[in-house]
C-alpha cells in the first residue's frame, strides 16, 4: 500500500487560524482536511478554499455542525429515541454541505466530501453537480450495508461518525453512487482497541475497521445486491479515488505504476477480526462469512501480500 500524506486546513486542526498551505504544498502533500474536525468558521473556511484554489489543492472535509451533535450517539430519529441515545441528526450534515457547495461555487475551490451519510446530502450535491460546482464525495462500506437498526444491541462496533442511519439515507447513497453524484468509495478506516470500544454505547470512541473488508462488503452490497457491474465497482475504488486528488493512479495504462490487487470475487471467507493484520479487532462483521477476497498485492512490481500473509 502506498500512503499520500494530507496537510491539515487549520493550525493544530485546533479550527481557529489557517495551516501555512503553500508550505504543505511545497512539502508533498496532496489534499488538505482536518481529518474528523470540521472547520466551523465559515470565513475560515472561505480563506482556506481560496488559499487551496491557488496552490491546486483540494480540500476534504468531514461535514459536521458541532453545535447540532454535541454528546450525540447515533442517527436522530425513532431508533434513537427507543434505545435512548441523543440523536445526530442529518442536517448537521446536510447545513455544512451546503456550505461547501457555496463556497466551492463562490471560491473556484475543489472541496471533497467525506463520509457522506444522508439522502439530502446526496441530493444537494447531485444539484451542485449539475450546475458544474467543483465538488466531489464518497460513501463507506459500512454506510451503504448497515443501516441505524443494527445498533439495537448497542455494538458500540456498530457506532461511527456520521452515524449509521435510515434505510431510505442507505439507498440513497448507493443511488448516488450510481448515478455519479458520489464519486468513490472510502473506507473511514478507524482502529481503536478493545478496552476502548468496551464502555457504554454513548461514551465509546467512534469509528470501525475497513480495509480488511471493504472489498467484500462493496461488492456485496452494489455487485450481488444492487447490479453494479465489477468494473464499476474496481472504478469506484481505484481510478476515481485517485483522481480526487490528481494522482496518476488506480490504472492498469502502459507506463502507470505497476500498484496491482489480485482478488477472488466469489471466494468465500470467514473475517476474524482479532486475527486480522489490523492491531485493532472493532468490526461489525468480525466472524461472518463474506464473499470476495484479496489473493495478492503487488506495489511497485513487488509482491507485497499473498494468500493471507504479508511478504
Amino acid at each position: 500500500m502506498k500512503v499520500f500524506p494530507t496537510g491539515c486546513i487549520t493550525s493544530q486542526l485546533k479550527g481557529e487560524a489557517l495551516a501555512p498551505i503553500g508550505s504543505l504544498k511545497r512539502a508533498g502533500v496532496v489534499a488538505i482536511t482536518d481529518d474528523g474536525n470540521c472547520v466551523q468558521a465559515n470565513e475560515l473556511m472561505r480563506r482556506a478554499a481560496e488559499y487551496a484554489k491557488m496552490f491546486g489543492l483540494p480540500i476534504m472535509d468531514h461535514c459536521q455542525d458541532h453545535s447540532m451533535t454535541h454528546g450525540a450517539a447515533m442517527n436522530e430519529g425513532v431508533v434513537s429515541t427507543r434505545l435512548g441515545l441523543r440523536g445526530w441528526p442529518n442536517a448537521a450534515e446536510d447545513v455544512i454541505v451546503s456550505r461547501n457547495v457555496i463556497l466551492a461555487t463562490y471560491t473556484g475551490a475543489h472541496i471533497h466530501m467525506q463520509h457522506i451519510s444522508s439522502r439530502n446530502a446526496v441530493e444537494i450535491l447531485r444539484r451542485a453537480k449539475s450546475r458544474g460546482v467543483s465538488v466531489s464525495a464518497e460513501a463507506t462500506p459500512h454506510h451503504i450495508a448497515l443501516t441505524e437498526d443494527a445498533l439495537v444491541g448497542y455494538d458500540t462496533n456498530l457506532k461511527m461518525n456520521p452515524p449509521l442511519r435510515t434505510e431510505a439515507d442507505r439507498r440513497e447513497l448507493i443511488e448516488g453512487l450510481r448515478d455519479g453524484t458520489l464519486d468513490c468509495i472510502a473506507t473511514d478506516h478507524a482502529p481503536h482497541t478493545n478496552y476502548e470500544k468496551d464502555k457504554e454505547f454513548d461514551v465509546a470512541p467512534n469509528g470501525i475497521l475497513g480495509l480488511e473488508t471493504a472489498l467484500a462488503i462493496t461488492l456485496d452490497v452494489l455487485v450481488r445486491q444492487n447490479g453494479f457491474s465489477l468494473s464499476q465497482v474496481i472504478d469506484l475504488m481505484t481510478r476515481r479515488p485517485a483522481k480526487i486528488v490528481n494522482l496518476p493512479s488506480g490504472t492498469l495504462a502502459e507506463g502507470a505504476a505497476a500498484d496491482i490487487c489480485l482478488f477472488d470475487p466469489e471466494e468465500k471467507w470467514v473475517y476474524d477480526a482479532i486475527a486480522g493484520h489490523s492491531k485493532s479487532s472493532n468490526s461489525p462483521w468480525h466472524r461472518q462469512t463474506l464473499t470476495g477476497r484479496v489473493k495478492t498485492t503487488i506495489v511497485d512490481g513487488r509482491v507485497v501480500f499473498e494468500n493471507g500473509k504479508i511478504v
